[in-house]
């Protein structure tokens, strides 16, 4: 093997051996999409300055996104564009974002921030996708709102959307029926007003199958109390404990495993529920007492992805346009925009885009407000 060979193929034996070093500590450490994108960022240049700028003042931004949404957005090879956004979750609900765009065309760095408070939101995201994919789920442990933020950077110029929703984290407990049977909520007065309602009540024809609306074992059975005949079923050992109440019968024994869909009794109006219509009284129980139900099993459609125009580059139409912190006219105003000003399109939501007036100002505006700049 001649000098000059050797030369040659020392570099590429560096560089293979640094890539499969790479990936055995990625195997180890997990990094997300964003930390892995940021790797191509020289952290001396200029571009990651602008990176790391952009993306702190989209962070700190006050727009809010209400769900189920579809955004669309466009990457843009000599700019980083950045969605950022603030969503209300609640504790039961299952948090997704869906994108059928390919990564190896186009890679999003989803990252979903807690509020620490009113106004500071965490430094460490709650969760991250993975690279390979442009999809994020996570089940909502705390009531509250988070803030979503979305980078997108590309060599070339590509148009996506992405579709934001919740689902229910736990199977619906009454076989065959749906949001419309709930009739009575968490919080309702109940005994005169001397306690409120520790739970939900889906009303059904008496023998409907009730069933498991998690993997569990059965913790409890019994016909006492103001919840008459009653299941008790605990989702593992440090789990919440899931409360089925007023059943015609009960199909389980204490200390029994049962599956999600397996029944555990069917639907009465025992206990104190003997003057009303036969319905199931579901409650939830956690280390901290009881929590709403309905975002658990409320079952929840997300918004179909649908063609729309998306331009970058716009100008105002009208003599006054409002930019507002959401999608929507009940959404506060920010300012008022004079005719033909320039700004740039970020994103678009429904028929209200996201854009930036001024290079600095983020909101919402109207689509008949705007009109493509030539």
């Amino acid at each position: 093997m001649s000098f000059k060979y050797k030369l040659f193929l020392f570099p590429l034996l560096i560089l293979a051996s640094c890539k499969q070093v790479q990936k055995v500590t990625d195997a180890i450490t997990n990094p997300s999409a964003r930390e892995i994108l940021e790797r191509d960022f020289n952290t001396n240049d200029s571009i990651y300055n602008k990176y790391l700028d952009n993306y702190a003042k989209s962070k700190a931004n006050n727009l809010q996104l209400e769900l189920p949404a579809v955004v669309t957005s466009q990457s843009d090879s000599s700019n980083f564009s950045i969605l950022s956004y603030t969503i209300a979750l609640n504790q039961g609900e299952r948090f997704k974002i869906v994108s059928p765009v390919k990564p190896d065309s186009l890679q999003l760095a989803i990252d979903v921030f807690a509020f620490i408070n009113d106004s500071i939101v965490s430094k460490k995201p709650v969760i991250s996708n993975v690279p390979n994919t442009n999809s994020l789920e996570f089940d909502v442990t705390k009531n509250g709102f988070y803030k979503l933020v979305i980078l997108t950077h590309s060599e070339a110029t590509n148009k996506f959307a992405m579709q934001l929703y919740t689902e229910p984290s736990l199977e619906f407990p009454v076989s065959g029926k749906s949001n419309s049977a709930i009739q009575s909520f968490w919080g309702a007065q109940r005994g005169g007003g001397s306690r409120t309602h520790k739970g939900i009540d889906i009303f059904a024809k008496r023998g409907t199958p009730v069933i498991a609306s998690t993997n569990g074992y059965i913790s409890k059975t019994g016909n006492q109390g103001l919840g008459g005949k009653q299941v008790w079923l605990r989702d593992g050992i440090f789990g919440q404990s899931l409360y089925y109440a007023h059943l015609d019968s009960i199909a389980v024994e204490g200390s029994d495993r049962v599956k999600i869909g397996d029944t555990l009794g069917f639907v009465g109006n025992t206990g104190n529920a003997i003057t009303t219509s036969p319905h199931l009284h579901f409650g939830i129980y956690t280390r901290v007492g009881a929590v709403d139900p309905l975002p658990f099993v409320k079952q929840n459609k997300p918004i179909e992805i649908k063609e729309t125009t998306f331009f970058k580059n716009a100008i105002t139409r009208l003599k006054v346009n409002e930019l507002r912190v959401g999608a929507g006219v009940k959404n506060a105003k920010i300012i008022d925009v004079n005719r033909d000003s320039p700004v740039k399109i970020l994103g678009k939501t429904n028929s209200w885009f996201h854009l930036k007036v001024k290079d600095s100002i983020e909101g919402f505006m109207h689509e008949s407000l705007v009109k493509q700049a030539l």
